[in-house]
């Protein structure tokens, strides 16, 4: 009896235990959109759904037009090149020269900042991740 009593505290234990584990991890997960819900959330507008480039926003600046996002790996040789995206998601090569500062597409470096934590090891450690969560999901959906 006392042998019985001591398996169903373990397996009630267990339970608690993987219901705090799998709790935890699914705040954490919650907590970082993929990078296809970021792309959802903050690019699909102008880029459209399909990130062709014909989203509800596409023409809301004269003389702009989004790229189509699918085609960044054939128009570099099949090569997806990752760093030169970054910077463009990121804005931080929007320099006199490099980028137009009139163009429409948001400064996501800046935007991804931690409110309140702005700049700090932890806000570009966010903004780098959420970046590489969107870089990711550009590469998946490159035309072959």
């Amino acid at each position: 009896m006392l042998l019985t009593r001591m398996r169903i505290f373990l397996r009630c234990a267990l339970v608690a235990i993987a219901v705090l584990v799998f709790s935890i991890v699914g705040s954490v997960a919650a907590g970082e959109p993929s990078g296809a819900q970021e792309f959802k959330d903050n690019c699909a507008r102008c880029h459209g759904a399909d990130a062709k480039g014909g989203g509800p926003d596409a023409n809301s600046k004269p003389g702009y037009r989004p790229p189509d996002l699918t085609t960044i790996a054939a128009s570099n040789g099949g090569k997806f090149p990752r760093e030169q995206i970054y910077e463009v998601i990121d804005g931080g090569k929007r320099l006199p020269g490099h980028y137009s500062f009139n163009s429409p597409m948001p400064l996501w470096g800046l935007s991804f900042q931690l409110k309140g934590q702005e700049y700090s090891a932890q806000s570009e450690g966010a903004v780098k991740q959420r970046i590489n969560a969107l870089l990711d999901y550009l590469e998946s959906i490159q035309t072959k």
